[in-house]
């Protein structure tokens, strides 16, 4: 597979993992149903200005992600491209493993979807490092 279409189906999947948190600082009824899974029913006040500062941290590191994967794409040699996305790999295990952990441990998380396109994206960065072709 071509590894810069690859990153684009990364690219994609990683906009759809950061969408509830854009969402969340655009809607407030949104953001009250996240907090409420995590922090219950009547969340306090500390736990709201503590999620809205971890959404625009979080989504903003999102979309420097994306902008740093689009920038990737200029690249034209083909190992240039495996390291990167060897590197982009690691980058997202550490995006992707903590909300695994805590899913395992049946502590709160985010959404079973956002993980399992957290773990699809790993896949494709590790695969895009190994075997992916200009």
């Amino acid at each position: 597979m071509k590894i810069k279409t690859i990153f684009w189906i990364c690219i994609s999947l990683i906009f759809l993992q950061g969408l509830p948190l854009f969402l969340s600082i655009l809607s407030p009824e949104f953001k009250l149903t996240l907090v409420s899974d995590a922090f219950g029913s009547n969340p306090s006040e500390d736990a709201i200005i503590i999620f809205n500062t971890f959404a625009l941290v979080v989504g903003l590191l999102v979309i420097g992600i994306i902008f740093l994967i689009i920038g990737t794409m200029s690249f034209t040699e083909i190992n240039t491209l495996k390291r990167m996305s060897f590197l982009f790999f690691v980058l997202q295990g550490f995006f992707a493993l903590p909300d695994l952990i805590s899913f395992l441990k049946g502590e709160p998380t985010a959404p079973l979807p956002v993980i399992i396109m957290g773990l699809i994206t790993l896949g494709l960065f590790y695969y895009g490092s190994k075997k992916g072709t200009i």
